[in-house]
């Protein structure tokens, strides 16, 4: 199997492919408001880091396989970050966080993806459903506190 070399620009393309359809919490249009952000705020941290937040939720929300992402010519070092941060069945979120935390990669994305991005989104949010968005917030305050505490992040 050669090395196939996949672009920032495939992968985004695979991923709107993907999430086709799928809308976030809000109602908005998921691979905008979610993964375009996450992407190019990790854009100048280097192309694994913007591939991998394309990625982070395709395996979780979509039928796209780990195989499919190394046949794509996806880094092994993206696949495991993807990986670590996709929640598996009937996983408790601890444990996904945990998990992500001991991939550097992964947890750099879980910091700007599943955390930061869903901590900025909470405001509005919290005009739908003030009850949701303040478990949320706890939530997503005791997982960024884990990650954080991991070790190096690469968002200062």
């Amino acid at each position: 199997m050669g090395e196939q070399v996949i672009t920032v620009e495939d992968v985004a393309a695979f991923a709107r492919a993907a999430h086709a359809g799928q809308t976030d919490k809000l109602g908005r249009d998921y691979c905008e408001e979610h993964l375009a952000p996450i992407a190019a705020k990790l854009a100048d941290v280097g192309p694994e880091a913007e591939i991998a937040a394309w990625l982070h939720d395709v395996l979780e929300d979509t039928s796209v396989t780990v195989d499919q992402l190394r046949e794509l010519g996806v880094p092994e070092t993206v696949v495991a970050a993807v990986v670590s941060v996709s929640k598996r069945e009937g996983e408790p979120y601890d444990a996904l966080i945990a998990r992500a935390a001991a991939d550097p990669l992964g947890r750099l994305v879980k910091l700007a993806a599943d955390n930061e991005r869903n901590l900025e989104s909470n405001d509005e949010r919290a005009r739908r459903d003030p009850d949701l968005a303040r478990r949320l917030r706890t939530k997503y305050e005791h997982a960024r506190t884990q990650l954080l505490a991991t070790g190096q992040h690469g968002l200062d």
